[in-house]
């Protein structure tokens, strides 16, 4: 099993979208804020989750029109593959209870705040109890 907080997007968890190995869902979500081939290169070459996070926070490339009405399905996907493609994870999700939160996001919409990504992990994982 991977030795990381399985609810963190900066948790170093392999998760493989569009035929590319991302080593966290906040570097895929990161890289997803542009279109400028540049900036994507950088951040996929980056191997840290948290240089990541600070390189995907730059403006020196513009982040793509679209980005605050799809950031949240972004993630969700990136969370998403997290638990479809590590099924020892889903199963500690399905068997967990209350609230989830990611403790590691350091902002009121993605952590404790709007909590949206407990929201997604929440989602997921009532649909994983569902399943069954």
């Amino acid at each position: 099993m991977i030795e990381e907080d399985i609810y963190s997007n900066l948790a170093a968890i392999p998760i493989t979208i569009d035929s590319f190995t991302w080593h966290s869902a906040e570097q895929f979500f990161q890289a997803s804020k542009f279109t400028d081939e540049a900036i994507i290169t950088k951040i996929k070459e980056c191997s840290n989750p948290f240089l990541c996070a600070a390189i995907g926070q730059t403006r020196e490339f513009k982040i793509r029109e679209d980005w605050e009405q799809i950031k949240v399905s972004v993630m969700e996907h990136a969370i998403r593959a997290r638990f479809d493609q590590h099924p020892d994870l889903a199963d500690i999700l399905k068997r967990s209870n209350g609230i989830l939160y990611d403790h590691s996001a350091a902002d009121d919409f993605w952590g404790i705040g709007a909590n949206v990504t407990g929201k997604i992990l929440m989602k997921i994982r009532d649909e994983l109890q569902s399943a069954t």
